[in-house]
């Protein structure tokens, strides 16, 4: 299963600390998902620190070491690769999450079956135009048997 999640994926996850860090955790152990990600949601999740320190109850530099294990997990591909997808990624999607639409596209021209997780129902709305598909974090939750 190849799952490009969002970067408010990424971010609850270290917010919360509980069913959707508890994916990470347990794809570290068995490998069921291949996680890949626009190089970028990297720099947007780092962005947010202040964010997700103001919101949780942990410190910096626990936010960092969970972030690092969240991240060896997941390939980051440049825009350079996936760019020949990008305009019409910008046509169908909103405007924040093109990048992920474009990867999404790049891969299925690749013969892959990529799944988008999100849980922005105008992102997981407008991927029904180009035949990709969304979950929702509760949904893949469920699906994986984890709730």
């Amino acid at each position: 299963m190849i799952i490009i999640p969002d970067a408010n994926f990424i971010i609850s996850s270290l917010i919360r600390k509980g069913k959707s860090l508890e994916l990470f955790e347990d794809n570290d152990i068995l490998g069921r998902i291949k996680f890949v990600a626009p190089e970028d949601l990297s720099i947007e999740v780092k962005r947010n620190i202040p964010l997700i320190i103001g919101k949780s109850d942990l410190l910096e530099s626990e936010i960092v070491e969970l972030l690092d294990k969240i991240e060896s997990q997941i390939e980051f591909v440049p825009k350079q690769v996936f760019k020949k997808f990008l305009k019409k990624a910008i046509e169908v999607s909103p405007p924040n999450d093109f990048p992920y639409v474009a990867l999404s596209l790049f891969l299925k021209s690749k013969g892959k079956n990529p799944t988008i997780l999100s849980n922005d129902k105008e992102l997981l709305n407008s991927l029904s135009k180009i035949n990709v598909r969304g979950i929702s974090i509760h949904d893949l939750l469920k699906e994986l048997k984890l709730v």
